[in-house]
């Protein structure tokens, strides 16, 4: 009997442990993951079943499938933030191609395909592309892109600080009487919460420290494509924050070799003195954060 018991414990358990793997997985995937939908029409306006859609990243070439459906809907889920290339085909019409669709961290987008009939062809042309939008989502968010990261100066390296140009967000302090700390991290409050109250994830992983409650240090700033800063009305795919959400998304590889080598540095003799320091200090300040990056195929 002892043995009977101890076995379905046992089994009890590694179930529950699998669910809870496969819960945070999910949640991870939905969190970070980006996704395109829409609907797939003719020139009369009548819904076009079982057309095939192919989406095409441009910096890997990996290409998602997906087919649409009786109502004419498709939806490709789980894409890595990036730019692709989006072709729809259908015996009958002429092949639907466009390039260029942007998709950033945790973005759902919406953009419907108008196919035309074959043999009659449209010569249109096109100078700005309509940007694919999400309209199922409520939430108040903005994203800090990898030209933003990489152009916009800032002191200390510490990309983080980017989500104070996101309105309603301001640097942040630690709770009064804390004696534990964080160092070499952003601390940020969102609409007056405390900052102790936010989610920060990296690639979709918790980093936020349970001992502290405030963030882990995050990734170098060259590591960096893009994140995300969720003001408030967030899904509950994003559990349990009471102040705000940044999604952090580190660079993928590509098509071809690509890095780089830097050496960032500060020291007393560039620095401007302070209006309320008149008089130099003796400390000396050398500070230097120095690194590499290498992405490519893996082959």
């Amino acid at each position: 009997m002892k043995r009977v018991l101890v076995s379905a414990l046992t089994i009890v358990l590694l179930t529950t442990g699998v669910l809870l793997v496969v819960n945070s997985a999910f949640a991870q995937a939905v969190i970070t993951a980006a996704q395109l939908n829409g609907t797939v029409r003719d020139s009369t306006g009548s819904v076009v079943a079982n057309a095939t859609v192919s989406l095409r990243n441009l910096d890997t070439n990996r290409t998602y499938m997906s087919t649409s459906d009786a109502s004419g809907y498709y939806i490709v889920p789980n894409l890595p933030p990036g730019s692709y290339e989006l072709n729809v085909s259908y015996t009958g019409f002429e092949p639907y191609a466009r390039p260029g669709v942007q998709l950033r961290v945790g973005q759902t987008a919406t953009l419907d395909v108008t196919l035309a009939v074959q043999g009659r062809r449209d010569v249109v042309e096109v100078t700005v592309d309509t940007p694919a939008i999400e309209v199922t989502r409520t939430e108040l968010s903005n994203v800090i892109e990898t030209k933003q990261i990489q152009n916009l100066p800032i002191s200390g390296r510490l990309f983080t600080d980017f989500a104070l140009l996101t309105p309603g967000v301001t640097t942040g302090r630690t709770s009064v009487g804390s004696t534990i700390t964080e160092f070499e991290v952003s601390r940020v409050s969102f609409a007056g919460m405390r900052d102790l109250s936010n989610q920060v994830t990296v690639d979709g992983a918790d980093n936020i420290n349970t001992a502290t409650g405030s963030q882990r240090a995050a990734p170098p700033q060259e590591a960096v494509q893009e994140f995300r800063v969720v003001n408030n009305s967030f899904g509950a795919e994003y559990g349990r924050a009471l102040g705000g959400i940044v999604n952090i998304v580190t660079k993928s590889g590509g098509n071809n070799f690509h890095g780089s080598v830097y050496d960032y540095f500060q020291n007393n003799a560039l620095n401007s003195r302070s209006l309320l320091q008149p008089e130099p200090q003796p400390n000396v300040l050398r500070q230097n954060q120095f690194g590499a990056t290498l992405g490519g195929p893996i082959t």
